[in-house]
């Protein structure tokens, strides 16, 4: 019989304490909501404050300044920004190091070596070392303009520009 006349006279009760709460009365009705010793009382009685702050919220602040047009302010660049690496000198190396992406890169193989498990070591003319990954034959020669190119999950596909077929490589150096 306690718990339905909380349920029925409740609501009633907490619209005249709680009502529409300003941003200065919300922590005395938060008090008052604490003082309930009853736990359903207490709930709804922070449900209801949840719900006038939120149509406080809805509603839009009037200015009590009339507004004056701001001058547009200079953006300030932060000292503590490090300067942004070469985005050629760093493809390739994304998950060492956050840096700018580029889509592709062409490049000119200074030289190419077949390790023990034949796949092509390619260097290119800036330092630059690539690893083929997978096992197709593919025909690759120093002084070629190689075109490395992003693909699916992080991979690098690597073309010599002669054909059209590809190599899967990853980043050594």
């Amino acid at each position: 019989m306690h718990r339905l006349w909380l349920m029925l006279f409740l609501p009633a009760a907490l619209s005249i304490n709680v009502g529409r709460v300003q941003a200065a009365d919300l922590a005395s009705a938060m008090q008052q909501c604490l003082q309930l010793a009853a736990e359903p009382a207490r709930l709804q009685c922070y449900d209801q404050l949840a719900r006038s702050l939120t149509a406080i919220a809805a509603v839009p602040a009037v200015p009590a300044v009339p507004a004056v047009p701001a001058v547009p302010a200079v953006p300030a660049v932060p000292a503590t920004v490090a300067p942004a690496a070469d985005p050629v000198q760093s493809f390739g190396l994304e998950n060492r190091a956050p840096a700018q992406q580029i889509a592709d890169l062409r490049l000119e193989v200074k030289s190419v070596r077949i390790t023990a498990k034949r796949r092509a070591e390619i260097t290119m003319q800036n330092g630059q070392i690539w690893l083929q990954t997978d096992d197709s034959r593919f025909d690759i020669k120093t002084g070629d303009i190689c075109r490395i190119e992003r693909a699916a999950l992080g991979s690098f596909l690597l073309n010599n520009g002669r054909s059209n077929r590809n190599i899967r490589v990853r980043r050594v150096d």
